[in-house]
């Protein structure tokens, strides 16, 4: 025996997925991919499992005469019939693929019967109080179009598929069981929408960790259904179906009891799509307007970094403008949409800030509007010099000692008579040139700076002077 892979087919070929183009395996009664580009339980997207309580004395279960078509069910413990469908486990996953949206199912039991006869109800509101706990009576939550898959098998070959759905208006003709409304509805033969299986060998199920199923023959059934070819969503409309439990019924019949049941599980099965519009300026927090086109709000306004989310949007084609013109100094940068989903697309012409947005079934589409605050800044210059300056000594003595003064007077001292801006004393060692070292101080004042520099000379040299403004320098600025 193996640990996950499957030692006996299902009922149908095991060669791969029969409901093009999706790639799930859904007929080969087992948990494994069989075929490499494909996928099935042990690495489905978004799985959703439901666990049973351990067979005894503290199962629970329907029965006490509830039925499928009862609002009401009544909850007992005890363990179940030998003779009934002990359920151990169920799985439920969904996708789209292209534009249509794909809906997986599979149940575990404890017997080995060769009949089955399971039901699992997809709601679209969650039952309050109802889990794997539950006892007592029960109020299933249920909405008009609320689906039911019927899973029948006799021991051998495909097993039936039906589709039911609740009806709450109209006439009693539409229950297929029931005399008054609310019911289930007519039942709807999937064939060509669906495919099933059920496992014709032994093999495990390590799926769920720590909590390995060894499954005789007879006891794993699976089945894929296109809802979207179904006719499950009606065209341009928006539906979400948010819970899923799974039922044993005890015969074939659909007013037979139902008895064993799988708490419900959240789920998430829409053919809604999701259209985000972010506002993201360069350099301002203003708000921005914007305009919607079959969209609810049709108006609104965000802020830099701020987003409207618009949930639950129906397949159809949509528009987003940002207000326009837009206000004085500011300018389009850019409008971009990413998009996600089958069928979903964005169009962003150049220099416009109007989104055409196509949303199909489940699609996603986030558009982002970019824009930038353009001023009108002026413009001045203005010089700032780093002035130094050199003075030469010739004709002293090869020993002259003493100093030499640097001064820089600004252009309001004409006479070099004040305080000079700038100083500097060098030490004098004979002839030679003697430089400044300015590295810290600017000229900027405009007009004409002057140098004054002076040899203090020594006992054996007379001292000089360059006199004010020997050496000036100007500054103009535009």
């Amino acid at each position: 025996m193996l640990t996950t892979a499957v030692v006996g087919a299902g009922f149908m070929s095991i060669s791969s997925a029969n409901l093009e183009p999706s790639t799930f395996e859904g007929s080969d009664g087992n948990v494994a991919v069989d075929t490499a580009e494909n996928f099935d339980w042990i690495n489905a997207l978004n799985r959703v499992v439901g666990q049973d309580l351990t067979s005894g004395s503290k199962d629970n279960a329907l029965g006490q005469g509830s039925k499928e078509d009862d609002p009401a069910v009544k909850v007992g413990q005890g363990s179940i019939p030998k003779n009934k469908s002990d359920l151990t486990r169920f799985y439920l996953a969904s996708e789209f693929v292209g534009s249509e949206n794909y809906m997986y199912l599979a149940w575990e039991r404890a017997n080995t019967l060769g009949s089955a006869n399971m039901d699992f109800e997809i709601n679209q509101a969650k039952t309050v109080g109802f889990d794997k706990d539950s006892t007592g009576p029960i109020i299933v939550s249920r909405t008009a179009g609320d689906m039911l898959i019927t899973f029948d098998f006799s021991g051998g070959g495909t097993p039936i598929l039906g589709l039911l759905r609740w009806v709450t208006s109209g006439a009693a003709s539409q229950c297929f069981s029931a005399s008054s409304l609310p019911c289930w509805g007519n039942r709807e033969d999937l064939s060509g929408f669906a495919e099933g299986a059920v496992n014709s060998g032994t093999f495990t199920d390590s799926i769920v960790a720590g909590d390995p199923e060894v499954l005789p023959a007879g006891t794993f059934g699976e089945a894929a259904v296109n809802l979207s070819a179904a006719g499950v969503f009606p065209p341009g409309g928006c539906t979400t179906f948010g819970s899923a439990f799974l039922k044993s019924r005890s015969s074939t019949s659909f007013t037979s009891e139902v008895k064993d049941f799988i708490a419900p599980q959240s789920v998430n099965i829409s053919n809604c799509g999701t259209i985000k519009i972010t506002k993201q300026t360069e350099n301002d927090n203003r708000s921005f307007g914007f305009s919607t086109g079959g969209l609810t709000p049709a108006g609104f306004s965000l802020s830099n970094g701020q987003t409207q989310t618009f949930l639950n949007v129906p397949s159809g084609t949509y528009t987003v403008s940002e207000s326009t013109p837009l206000p004085a100094g500011w300018t389009l940068v850019g409008l971009g949409c990413t998009t996600s989903g089958s069928g979903t697309s964005a169009t962003t012409p150049a220099n416009s800030s109007t989104a055409t947005i196509t949303i199909a079934g489940g699609g996603f589409a986030n558009c982002t509007f970019r824009n930038r605050l353009r001023l009108n800044p002026s413009l001045s210059t203005a010089q700032s010099i780093l002035p130094n300056d050199q003075a030469t000594i010739t004709g002293a003595t090869n020993t002259a000692g003493g100093t030499v003064t640097f001064e820089l007077f600004d252009p309001t001292d004409a006479t070099c008579s004040g305080t000079a801006d700038f100083s500097e004393t060098a030490t004098v060692n004979g002839n030679g040139n003697y430089t400044t070292h300015n590295t810290t101080f600017l000229a900027s004042t405009p007009g004409t700076w002057q140098w004054k520099v002076t040899y203090s000379g020594d006992a054996a040299n007379v001292g000089t002077t360059s006199g004010c403004g020997v050496e000036h320098f100007t500054i103009t600025n535009g």
